[in-house]
Parts: C-alpha cells; structure tokens; sequence
C-alpha cells in the first residue's frame, strides 16, 4: 500500500465509504494477496485469524454435511468481508469460506481488525449494515432453495455473482453452479443449455458470460429481487450514512 496522506482507492465498497481517520487506521496493516481458485479461507469451526476485503473474485459462504455434501449460503465480492463472526464475538463459524470465483483482497490480522473496529464507530456501522445484508441474502437462500425451481434458483444465483463481481464473465463448472444451488450436475447442464439456446449465457469449458442480463433478471425467481433491493440499500444509502 502507499502513502496513507493521499488517500487511494481500495476497490472495496466497505472500506472506501470509511473516513479518512479509518482510513489512516486500516492503511498501514492491510496486506494484498491473491485468492486462487479453491482456497479455503476459513474453515468449518476453526479460529478466524484473518479477516479479507475481497477486490476482485468472489468468496462463497458454504455449509458441508458430514458425508461431504455441499450447499452455498450466500456470497461476498467487493461489497463486503469475510470474517463476521469476529464482529459478532465469535472465533468461528460451522460454515466455511472459500474462493468460488479467482481475485484479490485485503488481509488484515482478525487481532487488529478487532482492535481498529473498538476504534472507529463508523466501521462498526459500516459492519454491522453488511451483516445484516448477509442475513438477508441468507433468509431468501433457504426459502429459495426450498421452494423455486432449478432454473430460476440458478437465474438468481449467477445474478447474484454478477453482482459482487462486477463482470459478466464468470469462471465457473456445471459442478460449481450444482453445488451451490444444491442440484444435481445432469439438471444445472440441462438448464445451462436452455439458458443458453434462449441468448441469455454462453457457456464454455469453466466459463460462462451473461449476455442478455434483463433476460435474467425476468427468468430468476422473486429472491433475487428482494436480495438486490437490499443490497442496492446498502451500497447507496447504509454505506453513506
């Protein structure tokens, strides 16, 4: 990172609605590093040590049964963080984070994380308003699944992650996008295929670009709706406050 007297920009929304003091606070500690493909961040109920402000990519919040069975909870690119159970007083989680899609981030120790943050009021906020945002995509994520079909449930979900990604590019596998809308692998490729024949994606070999967003936004259920009139709160108004 440079000089902390002119201020940059982190490609973060979290970290760059915070005012200069924060700024100045968070500058010095903060660590670039690349997040590959795969990488688990933080494991199921192991000690949070580092918390991350994704800039690029994104990071799946994944719930893992004891057979090995994996379902998404939610998502976070460069809107947020992961590392919420700190802010709640909590070492761990029973889920875990990893990288869905390739990028970058900020690192900062959780011990100074939890040190700025008994700082600065406003990241407290500023927190506690992407905590909440979380809460919500959750809510919708376990109605979803429950209730809408393959078709808009995935609809949702790559919405979603152009969403945090800020790119119409996706690199992602049929088996990615089955295990996090919790299908099976025949049915998400099936869907792929008419999602594509209709112009709305095109999907290559660990690809797949949105080419008709609108055509997406009419095909996904009503979840998705509700999760971006959230987040559109958060990013325009709760950030600003």
């Amino acid at each position: 990172m440079s000089n902390p007297e002119k201020r940059e920009i982190f490609h973060n929304y979290l970290l760059d609605s915070l005012p200069l003091r924060d700024y100045k606070l968070l500058w010095p500690k903060l660590e670039e590093v690349e997040l590959p493909h795969a990488a688990i961040l933080h494991g199921i109920r192991e000690p949070i040590t580092e918390v991350y402000f994704p800039t690029a990519g994104l990071l799946s919040w994944v719930n893992v049964t004891p057979l090995g069975e994996e379902i998404e909870m939610g998502v976070t690119g460069n809107e947020g963080m992961a590392g919420i159970p700190l802010f709640l007083n909590e070492g761990g989680a029973p889920w875990q984070v990893q990288v869905q899609i390739k990028g970058q981030a900020l690192r900062l120790e959780a011990d100074t994380f939890l040190e700025i943050l008994n700082q600065s009021a406003t990241l407290q906020k500023r927190v506690a308003a992407f905590t909440y945002l979380k809460i919500v995509q959750l809510s919708q994520s376990v109605l979803c699944n429950r209730f809408h079909r393959v078709e808009e449930r995935l609809c949702r979900w790559l919405l979603a992650a152009q969403d945090c990604t800020e790119t119409s590019e996706l690199l992602l596998t049929r088996d990615v996008l089955a295990q996090m809308i919790g299908s099976g692998r025949p049915t998400v490729s099936l869907v792929t295929g008419e999602l594509q024949s209709a112009g709305l994606i095109s999907a290559t070999r660990g690809k797949i670009t949105i080419l008709d967003r609108k055509g997406l936004e009419a095909t996904a259920c009503d979840c998705y709706r509700l999760v971006k009139q959230e987040f559109n709160h958060y990013i325009n108004e709760r950030l600003r406050s």
